[in-house]
């Protein structure tokens, strides 16, 4: 039986608003880190996640990545994703969790997967802002700290389309063209739709066929857009999906490497070390006992 040691926090843990599956959060950064003093820990969550920072230092591991805290970084997570911190005492800004369920209510059409930086798999989750990107986000965070903070009437409505404000400002910020009124290019859909593909069948299906014949592509068209968009090759996305998720059950789980293998639907367990091993340059245990 699986054992994981990793803290899963639902929104509902952070006093959000409740309102059956809908939920929003909304804090200044130091308050936050203040009054729930156990999320310094390596943790996932169960909603999205936009943190703004305008003062303090430190590294915000995400993924077994690290990446510099300091003032105007925005990092964007997903459900699922493990992140700690190691953060200086004046470290402010602000933060806002919310989940699709609270999203898909006033835009029951859209996903929030549909945001680019929302896409874990295939981009960063970190953008530097320019003084002047800082200087468009920080009215619309005043403004959704404000409507947080009042009960006025069609207070969630308001918020939700703060929220979008802000999702579509850091959209304009993160696109190449900056144009986040555009609609998503055809390429852009198809590689978001393979991310939703890969995390749910990974552990099943590790040929790329199996996702360009659902997806109503060629294996080649597919490999030429995951090429232009990142350099990489769709089995080479496929392989770091696969490697990220025995790192983290290596790291936060007590299943043996063998049981970890079968996991991942690898049966030859020679084989899944040798995969592992090619990848990250060290064994699976070694791996595990470099991170404890």
């Amino acid at each position: 039986m699986r054992k994981e040691h990793l803290p899963i926090y639902q929104i509902q843990d952070f006093e959000a608003l409740a309102n059956k599956d809908r939920y929003f959060y909304f804090s200044s950064f130091a308050a936050h880190l203040k009054e729930h003093l156990f999320i310094r820990e390596p943790h996932k969550h169960d909603f999205y996640i936009i943190l703004l920072v305008t003062k303090g230092t430190g590294v915000h591991t995400i993924d077994f990545r690290e990446y510099d805290v300091k003032p105007g970084t925005v990092f964007l997570l997903t459900p699922g994703q493990v992140h700690s911190w190691q953060l200086s005492n004046d470290a402010d800004g602000f933060v806002v969790f919310f989940t699709q369920e609270y999203y898909t209510r006033e835009y029951p059409d859209r996903l929030l997967s549909d945001f680019p930086f929302f896409n874990a798999l295939l981009y960063s989750p970190v953008i530097r802002l320019s003084e002047t990107d800082e200087a468009t986000l920080l009215p619309v965070l005043q403004m959704l700290k404000q409507e947080y903070e009042l009960d006025s009437p069609m207070r969630n409505s308001v918020l939700s389309r703060y929220l979008d404000i802000l999702l579509m400002k850091l959209a304009r910020i993160f696109l190449p063209d900056g144009n986040a009124a555009a609609p998503i290019a055809k390429e852009q859909t198809l590689i978001q739709d393979l991310e939703r593909l890969i995390n749910l069948h990974y552990k099943e299906h590790k040929n790329v066929a199996f996702y360009a014949d659902r997806l109503h592509v060629t294996s080649k068209h597919l490999n030429e857009v995951c090429k232009q968009s990142f350099g990489k090759t769709t089995k080479d996305i496929l392989q770091y999906r696969i490697i990220l998720e025995a790192q983290r059950l290596l790291v936060h789980s007590d299943l043996t490497s063998s049981q970890i293998a079968h996991e991942l639907g690898y049966f030859d367990n020679t084989y899944f070390f040798r995969f592992f091993k090619k990848h990250l340059g060290c064994t699976p245990e070694q791996f595990r006992a470099a991170n404890k």
